[in-house]
């Protein structure tokens, strides 16, 4: 049994241990972790969560030997029939789909290893439903092939060869993380540049080729394909405030752990931007406007 699922029962007294609430509410963190990197959703992953509550709070915890690694199980295959069912739903997606953003404030402590960027999720969405599975209980719950194998109902090998083809349509790299606070920075000279329609300076705080994605579903208007270069980018950012007369407004937050914004335009709530960074530049802009992703969101102080 891989470290990941031998913890519980260290953490805990045997009372503990018993106690289906107390078993689940230490383990909550992790499960969710795992539902979101599977499904890509707040909302579908708080629901899996609930799904396996339900069950768990019906079973005898003191008959379970391992209770971790039964949650674990439970959760993975929830999130995995979910998945399945949503992939031809995202397949008649109108417009680009974007997975929904996880936003907590620049003030709260994150654990980057319970952070997943965007790039990183959206690389996730290549994978077929077996492939993300095996990949994420390998690489983000690092337990070893035997136990994926019990996990998914397969052979450790059968896990092994689906992890070499997972790690072949995941041969994009990610984009590097900048340290939090000049990823701040940059943020923030941005978004200044934004409001004041500078299209100098946000040109120059754009890598050559980066990379807009905008996310409306059909509900919120966004571009609907994606606008590559920075030039393009700016005039995109200028022409919008320009069009409408009004100015952005952004309130820097995390997003998926790294820089980004709840912005306002006109005074009313648009939706969530996420910036990917690297080598002091800004290489992909995440514009997620959807309504039905941002309901978890809390609209910025003051709306």
């Amino acid at each position: 049994m891989s470290a990941a699922l031998g913890t519980l029962d260290t953490a805990f007294g045997d009372a503990a241990i018993h106690d289906p609430l107390a078993v689940f509410a230490a383990e909550r963190g992790r499960l969710r972790s795992l539902a979101y990197r599977l499904l890509g959703s707040v909302a579908e992953s708080e629901d899996v969560l609930q799904d396996a509550w339900l069950r768990w709070s019906a079973v005898d915890a003191a008959a379970v030997g391992t209770p971790a690694a039964f949650l674990t199980t439970m959760v993975t295959r929830l999130a995995l029939d979910r998945l399945r069912a949503a992939r031809t739903v995202r397949e008649r997606y109108y417009g680009l789909w974007l997975p929904e953003p996880e936003v907590s404030s620049w003030d709260d402590e994150v654990e980057a290893a319970d952070q997943v960027p965007m790039a990183m999720m959206l690389l996730l969405e290549r994978l077929a439903p077996d492939q993300r599975a095996v990949f994420v209980l390998r690489e983000a719950m690092d337990l070893d092939y035997a136990e994926i194998a019990a996990i998914l109902g397969k052979s450790a090998e059968a896990c092994r060869q689906i992890m070499r083809r997972a790690r072949g349509r995941l041969a994009e790299p990610s984009a590097a993380t900048a340290r939090p606070e000049a990823g701040r920075r940059l943020a923030d000279a941005f978004a200044e540049a934004s409001v004041r329609r500078d299209y100098a300076a946000i040109v120059s705080l754009l890598s050559d080729d980066a990379l807009w994605l905008g996310d409306g579903g059909g509900v919120a208007l966004t571009a609907l394909n994606p606008i590559r270069g920075a030039d393009r980018i700016a005039r995109f950012i200028i022409g919008v405030q320009r069009k409408h007369g009004r100015a952005f407004a952004f309130t820097p937050v995390r997003v998926n752990g790294g820089p980004g914004f709840l912005t306002t335009h006109g005074g009313v709530f648009s939706g969530v931007w996420a910036l990917d960074i690297a080598d002091g530049r800004i290489t992909r802009l995440y514009k997620i406007a959807n309504p039905h992703k941002l309901a978890h969101v809390t609209p910025p102080s003051g709306l």
